[in-house]
């Protein structure tokens, strides 16, 4: 039985969040020895290549996203994503530091991820209330979406097909789609590039 994560965000602007899912935030410029697309890094020096990048890295099978409209009282964008079966990790946004009393900070997996969002733990702001069936009625399936994520898939499992009998640059190609640190992205995709003529 797969596992179904369902990751829940609010954004600053919705526009400028679902281009960051599926493109990152790429500088504009290309590596002048890879001639592969360069990206802004957050403050570790880990690249920003989006939510798509990261959920590919961690090899999610199937997604279906949702959102409210621009500029709606209520601002949600909720990822429903089956987890790949050998996945056992869970990835809170938050992490408690024992201090007197407790501090809880806002640290995402996703590089440059905290910069598009609300952390002030709210969803939106309305000059009335509303029942919350209203609310939640106002999120929509997004499948043109779907369809850019699903293109994303198809191009990541052709390097992993290649990549079937070499399971330390599978590591490293999966670690550099997440942007781990350490992981070395320039370098692993300008292989990938060379040696099977696709392009991250």
């Amino acid at each position: 039985m797969p596992d179904i994560d369902i990751l829940v965000y609010s954004p600053n602007d919705m526009k400028d969040f679902i281009r960051f899912c599926v493109e990152g935030k790429p500088t504009g410029e290309t590596d002048p020895q890879t001639g592969l697309p360069t990206f802004e890094q957050d403050e570790d020096g880990n690249d920003i290549r989006g939510v798509f990048s990261w959920l590919n890295g961690h090899e999610v099978d199937t997604a279906q996203f949702f959102h409210t409209v621009q500029n709606d009282d209520m601002q949600l964008f909720i990822a429903e994503v089956q987890k790949d079966e050998n996945d056992d990790g869970d990835r809170p946004w938050f992490r408690r530091i024992k201090t007197k009393p407790p501090i809880i900070i806002f640290e995402p997996d996703i590089a440059g991820i905290d910069k598009l969002l609300r952390i002030d733990g709210k969803f939106g702001t309305l000059t009335k209330f509303k029942p919350l069936s209203e609310l939640l009625g106002t999120l929509a399936e997004d499948k043109p979406l779907e369809a850019k994520f699903a293109a994303s898939k198809q191009k990541v499992l052709k390097v992993l097909t290649q990549l079937e009998k070499d399971p330390t640059r599978r590591r490293a190609f999966l670690a550099a789609l997440r942007s781990d640190r350490g992981s070395m992205p320039t370098e692993v995709f300008a292989r990938i590039k060379n040696d099977f003529q696709v392009s991250f």
